[in-house]
């Protein structure tokens, strides 16, 4: 994957817009006929050309072949955010008020789920110009690449999920308001040797041979070091070998699966022996991890769930007198005094130069360190794991704010969406995007090495992982040319319509299964949704509490006395001073300096 531009530099860039007047969605400039399209969108989450990667500079790219087809010059203003907080603070800045209601600077915006919910809700978003199936289901006017190329299964889930505009009273799918750009989980990535190594509970010699080669992979590994729970980084073992994220909703996430890791495994237990169906297992997973102050019972209530099945699950979770939001709090305080620290960035380069053994990060950020950490000649051999009591499954889509040019952003998230341009994409930032299909299935099989064929992949002693669920919209037979130019057969599907690729084992954790997890990974891992104004007032405070909450009592007490010292200083000095009464100091007499010392 494409190493990152030094964040500073992006920062920096990103004021500079921020401060700089912005022209009018989609508006033409002084310079008569340009028409200007205005994106907003995360830090390093773009391609850009790189010969030695083969990727494209997306925005100058569309520049052109929008240009060719509005035969008018048309321009890119594309500036980035830090966190998705900054970027709601960015749009709540700059809008305006209208006869129809406010209007946003930016054309574009590519938030995460839970800011897309909100956004919705505020009724901040125009609608994509859609068609409706039978069955209610949407697809686009003018995005044809999403609806030929991307998966079912992005498809499916947001033509599923439902968001209320509070504003207007209205209710419409996700789909209709946002198109996915890439998406991914949350979990672990570890060095298994250095845990081995730390942990004395662990015997190195079960796991490296004595070449120092690993013996395992894949679930053995993660289960050998552990590094499959949300306990990873609160073991005593690993103190100042891990970090966190400094985000609110993500280290929320981790700390919501350690309080309740033990209750996670038994809910899952629930589906596993089909007390549960799958979507009613999602629905009350949903529900834990997004939990802050309000009681379980009822926010199980609102699932509507049989009696037997809602009784099982509030076994489960009885409720309790400790918020959620406290529990957290206690766990996180704990947490931060056992991790080397809180990053944003940094974790990725401190994974892979050895300084840490864990981090927390998102499934993008650990396929880019592991590629980082291969890179080096002494590197480690890093993995990634998602914590088996569940975690974070995360979407960020294209979003249009209101008074947005909606021809011109609908054609760059066309453009966006063809498989070139999203194998681009995926070559140079590492995340994964919703667009399957041929090329893409023939790319990972190439990046990877991969194998379709079930009887080579047993002589060479391959593991079989099913890929159906993701890339259903694959041809069942694809020609492609050899190294030697000849044309050939790729065999995609089984007799029984399944996608089934077959990976050397060592590829398991690694890499492919980073960017695509398989289906009983993604079963376990519930979106992040947007919080009432009181939850976020809970979590913000929690965060304060956490981040600031240990400087000393005595401290505490001495800053503001000093303060307030100071305050009455100044105020006595101006009242003298009015009436006259001045301090001089006497002047120091440092007697008569001789001419070579004058300068």
């Amino acid at each position: 994957m494409k190493k990152r531009v030094n964040r500073l530099i992006a920062a920096l860039f990103a004021t500079v817009v921020a401060v700089s007047p912005l022209v009018g969605c989609g508006a033409e400039t002084a310079d008569a006929g340009v028409l200007e399209l205005n994106v907003f969108n995360a830090e390093e989450y773009i391609s850009e050309f790189d010969a030695d990667w083969e990727t494209t500079d997306i925005i100058e790219d569309f520049e052109a072949y929008a240009t060719e087809k509005y035969g008018r010059k048309v321009k890119v203003n594309y500036s980035t955010f830090g966190t998705l907080e900054n970027m709601y603070n960015e749009l709540q800045l700059t809008k305006k008020k209208g006869k129809n209601g406010y209007t946003y600077a930016y054309d574009l915006v590519c938030p995460s789920d839970y800011m897309i919910q909100r956004m919705i809700n505020e009724d901040m978003l125009e609608t994509y110009d859609v068609n409706y199936d039978e069955d209610g289901n949407v697809s686009y006017k003018t995005i044809d690449n999403f609806n030929d190329y991307a998966s079912g299964f992005i498809k499916d889930l947001f033509n599923s999920k439902e968001e209320p505009d509070y504003v207007t009273g209205t209710v419409k799918k996700w789909s209709e308001y946002a198109v996915c750009y890439m998406w991914g989980t949350m979990g672990f990535i570890y060095n298994p040797v250095k845990l081995a190594e730390t942990n004395a509970n662990i015997d190195i010699n079960s796991i490296v041979d004595e070449n120092g080669e690993l013996k395992l992979s894949g679930e053995e590994l993660e289960n050998a070091v552990n590094a499959n729970t949300w306990h990873l980084p609160w073991e005593a073992y690993y103190k100042n070998l891990g970090t966190i994220k400094d985000s609110i909703r993500d280290t929320y996430a981790l700390a919501v699966g350690n309080v309740y890791s033990d209750k996670l495994l038994e809910l899952k237990a629930l589906w596993e022996n089909g007390t549960l169906t799958h979507d009613e297992y999602q629905a009350v997973l949903i529900k834990v991890f997004n939990n802050v102050n309000s009681a379980f019972s009822d926010e199980f209530a609102e699932l509507n769930l049989p009696a037997d099945k809602l009784a099982a699950v509030r076994k489960i979770f009885p409720d309790s007198k400790e918020k959620t939001v406290d529990k957290v709090s206690e766990t996180l305080k704990v947490l931060k005094h056992n991790v080397y620290g809180f990053e944003v960035d940094s974790g990725k380069k401190d994974m892979a130069a050895g300084k840490i053994a864990i981090n927390f990060a998102w499934s993008g950020d650990a396929a880019y360190t592991l590629d980082t950490a291969d890179e080096y000649s002494d590197g480690a051999k890093l993995y990634y794991a998602v914590p088996k009591e569940g975690s974070n499954i995360w979407f960020d889509a294209w979003v249009m704010p209101k008074g947005a040019n909606k021809e011109l952003a609908q054609d760059f998230v066309n453009f966006i969406s063809s498989p070139e341009n999203a194998i681009s994409n995926m070559d140079y930032i590492g995340y994964v995007s919703p667009i399957a299909g041929d090329d893409v299935f023939m790319r990972m099989l190439d990046t990877y090495e991969l194998t379709t064929d079930a009887e080579e992949a047993e002589e060479l002693g391959y593991t079989a992982i099913d890929y159906s669920y993701y890339f259903d919209n694959v041809s069942d037979e694809i020609e492609v040319e050899d190294e030697n130019g000849e044309t050939v057969t790729i065999k995609t599907k089984t007799d029984d319509g399944k996608v089934m690729i077959y990976a050397s084992p060592d590829m398991i954790g690694r890499q492919l299964t980073t960017q695509y997890p398989d289906k009983s990974t993604v079963d376990r891992c519930a979106l992040m949704t947007t919080l009432s104004k009181q939850e976020l007032k809970d979590l913000n405070k929690m965060w304060s509490d956490v981040k600031v909450g240990d400087i000393p009592t005595a401290l505490l007490i001495i800053i503001p006395v000093i303060i307030g010292l100071v305050v009455i200083g100044l105020i006595a000095y101006s009242i003298l001073k009015k009436h006259g009464i001045t301090f001089k100091r006497k002047p120091k007499n440092y007697g008569t300096l001789l001419k070579s010392e004058r300068i």
